[in-house]
């Protein structure tokens, strides 16, 4: 099933040209907005927003779902089987993960077993000790619903491993290096690459712990796989975007907000302009500039959206209306990830680069725990997610941030 977000696309449209018609009144007539009108104003660009993020989020589904037929049909290919049998690998895996959840290893039948085994047999990954390692197309349901949380992952680049080891990663930076001309009979000049690495991790993130009381596990209406699902994506999502964006990178991924370098510093504590947007943009050399986004929490686009309609930019805030074109600041796309902080005193608030610069790299498989004894007295079981994953900026050129004045 495909959503359609034309509605919803043309709802936040409206609410944008109410929002500015609300200050073009006031201007024509030689005032500011009333308290009343103010009021008006941000009723309009909360809907604005709420219209906006249903599309996205329903966006986001379409292009989960593309995902995974065009996942079926290249395991078909790679593993020289018909897409009905990988499908029917795909029941399978999720039937043994359903029993598991139900009632853990030993409630397994013997052909769920036996194709577990063989499916850890093909793979690489290693299983925590007590844990099942979730089978790659039931595991990457839970990856790519992890994305709606946060951003990074919509728009950084993400590998998969399928062991754990730390990898130092190659980098280096072509963007002042060219060519040249020569003439007949002449040499070739030499101009080296100069290579560095970055060490690459795989820290484990954790879901903590879920309760589960065990008379709903019994209820044959319960969808556990669903709700474990869920839950797990949810937890995760969250507390591994808040790494990728600020994490110190102890026991962590490095955060892109303190490795990214300076592009502008503001004048203002809690508030920008359209020309220092542009500085920082321009900060960042035109090679990358070719695939560059935004990055702000929603306070900080909510800023910038009433700054763009109060001077009447155009350009400075444009909302996406056509054919599914996402919302641009002068021109380009702009990512909402509420891990970045306010505008406030010395803060890296606003992001701006190519962030497939930032490489996010997740060992295959989500290892899940389950229990009967964590909660035994409560007769509750207890369920873990966990994901090894890490995040580091190859290139601090590629993403610069704007840091708040201190005073």
């Amino acid at each position: 099933m495909e959503y359609n977000i034309k509605a919803d696309l043309e709802k936040a449209a409206k609410h944008a040209e109410d929002a500015r018609a609300l200050v073009d009144v006031a201007k024509s007539e030689g005032r500011e907005l009333s308290a009343e009108e103010n009021k008006q104003f941000d009723a309009h660009m909360e809907d604005h927003q709420k219209s906006e993020n249903s599309a996205n989020q329903k966006k986001r589904l379409n292009e989960a779902f593309s995902g995974q037929v065009d996942k079926l049909e290249r395991i078909a290919d790679e593993t020289k089987q018909s897409v009905s049998k990988v499908e029917d690998a795909k029941e399978m895996a999720g039937k043994c993960l359903k029993s598991y959840l139900l009632r853990g290893f030993n409630g397994m039948t013997s052909e769920e077993k036996e194709f577990y085994a063989k499916q850890r047999a093909q793979s690489t990954t290693t299983d925590s000790e007590g844990g099942y390692t979730v089978a790659t197309l039931m595991g990457d349901k839970i990856i790519e619903s992890m994305a709606q949380y946060g951003g990074m992952r919509d728009v950084c680049q993400i590998i998969t491993t399928s062991k754990g080891e730390q990898i130092d990663y190659p980098t280096n930076d072509e963007t002042s290096n060219t060519g040249a001309w020569l003439a007949e009979g002449s040499a070739a000049a030499e101009l080296d690459t100069v290579f560095g690495t970055k060490a690459i991790e795989a820290w484990t993130a954790s879901s903590k712990y879920i309760k589960v009381n065990a008379q709903l596990i019994q209820d044959s209406a319960f969808n556990i796989e669903e709700y474990i699902s869920n839950i797990l994506a949810t937890r995760l999502g969250r507390i591994a975007n808040t790494g990728y964006t600020v994490g110190s990178g102890s026991s962590q991924p490095h955060g892109i907000a303190g490795d990214s370098g300076l592009g502008k510093a503001a004048a203002a504590v809690t508030a920008t302009t359209f020309s220092e947007l542009l500085d920082l943009k321009h900060s960042v050399d035109r090679d990358y500039r070719a695939n560059g986004t935004w990055m702000f929490n929603d306070n900080t686009l909510v800023a910038l959206k009433k700054l763009a309609i109060v001077s009447a930019n155009q350009s400075l805030w444009q909302p996406g209306i056509v054919g599914g074109a996402p919302s641009t600041i002068d021109g380009q796309a702009y990512t909402v990830n509420n891990d970045l902080v306010d505008m406030a005193a010395g803060s890296h608030s606003i992001l701006y680069g190519d962030f497939n610069k930032y490489l996010i790299r997740d060992v295959q498989g989500i290892n899940i725990r389950r229990s009967e004894h964590v909660a035994f007295l409560n007769n509750q079981i207890t369920f873990l997610g966990e994901l090894r994953t890490d995040g580091r900026l190859l290139d601090t050129g590629a993403v610069k941030h704007m840091r708040m004045s201190n005073t």
